[in-house]
C-alpha cells in the first residue's frame, strides 16, 4: 500500500472501503509495535535486574509475559475498529493524493477528545515508556558497575542493555517526529508541518524495515534459530526428492 502510493503518488484504487481499511490496518499496526516495544522495555528492565519475578510460577509468566503481549495487539485494533470502522459519529472525508487517504475522521469529532486520547495513550506514553525505562536501565547498569555491586553478571548486563537501547532508538527514531508534530498540532497549531505530514509518516515504515536486520545483528542466537531451520528445510527438501 504505501509502495503503491509513493510510486503513483495517489491511492489506488480510490474508495471509500480501501482508505477505512487502510487507515484501521496503519493505525492498528504500528501502535501495536510501538506499545509491544514499550511492554518489551519495562520486561527486559525486570529480567535483568529481578529474573525471578518473571521466571517463577507458570502463572507469572502468563500474567506478565503472554496476557501483556495479546493484550498489546487487541488493543490498539480494538480501538481503531471502534473509532474509524463503526463509529456512528464519523464520517471520513478522504484525501485521495495523501498518504493513508489523510486524516482520519476520529481524530476531529467529539470536539477533537478521540484524536487526543489516540495520540496521549497510543503514542505519547509508550514512546515515553520506551524512552524513560532505557534511561533507567542504562543508569542502573553504570551505577552498578561503578559500585562493583555484583547483583548479576556485568558482561550480561552490558549485553542486554545494549539491545533493548539499540532496538528502543529505532523506535524513538522513527517515531519521535510524529509524536512532537502531533502533540504541537493538538495544543493550537493545527496546520504545522501539513506540507510535510507525507514524509513524516514516510519515516515510520523504516521501523518495522529495519527491525528485522538490528535483531540479526544483535541477536546471535536468532542467526543460530535462522539458519538450523533452513538447514533441516534443504535437508528435508533433499530426502524427498531422492
Amino acid at each position: 500500500m504505501p509502495i503503491s502510493f509513493y510510486y503513483l503518488e495517489r491511492i489506488w484504487p480510490a474508495t471509500n472501503t480501501y482508505c477505512v481499511w487502510w487507515n484501521w490496518y496503519e493505525y492498528s499496526s504500528n501502535t501495536a509495535g510501538v506499545i509491544l516495544m514499550a511492554w518489551a522495555s519495562i520486561e527486559r528492565y525486570f529480567f535483568i535486574f529481578y529474573p525471578r519475578f518473571l521466571l517463577g510460577e507458570w502463572w507469572k509468566k502468563w500474567c506478565f509475559h503472554f496476557i501483556p503481549i495479546y493484550l498489546c495487539i487487541l488493543w490498539p485494533s480494538s480501538w481503531y475498529f471502534a473509532v474509524s470502522v463503526i463509529s456512528p459519529g464519523c464520517v471520513n472525508v478522504w484525501q485521495f493524493d495523501q498518504v493513508i487517504c489523510g486524516v482520519p475522521c476520529f481524530t476531529m469529532i467529539y470536539g477533537g477528545i478521540l484524536g487526543v486520547l489516540h495520540l496521549l495513550l497510543n503514542i505519547m506514553i509508550p514512546i515515553f515508556v520506551i524512552v524513560a525505562t532505557n534511561i533507567a536501565l542504562i543508569s542502573r547498569v553504570i551505577c552498578e558497575k561503578f559500585a562493583r555491586r555484583q547483583i548479576v553478571n556485568w558482561p550480561r548486563q552490558r549485553r542486554m542493555a545494549f539491545q533493548l537501547w539499540f532496538v528502543s532508538s529505532l523506535y524513538m527514531t522513527g517515531w519521535l517526529p510524529l509524536t512532537f508534530t502531533g502533540l504541537v498540532q493538538f495544543t493550537g497549531r493545527p496546520t504545522f508541518m501539513m506540507e510535510h505530514l507525507s514524509n513524516i509518516y514516510f519515516a515510520l515504515y523504516f521501523v518495522p524495515l529495519l527491525l528485522p536486520i538490528v535483531c540479526l545483528c544483535l541477536f546471535p542466537d536468532v542467526v543460530k534459530i535462522t539458519r538450523e531451520l533452513l538447514k533441516r528445510r534443504r535437508i528435508n527438501r533433499v530426502a524427498t526428492m531422492t
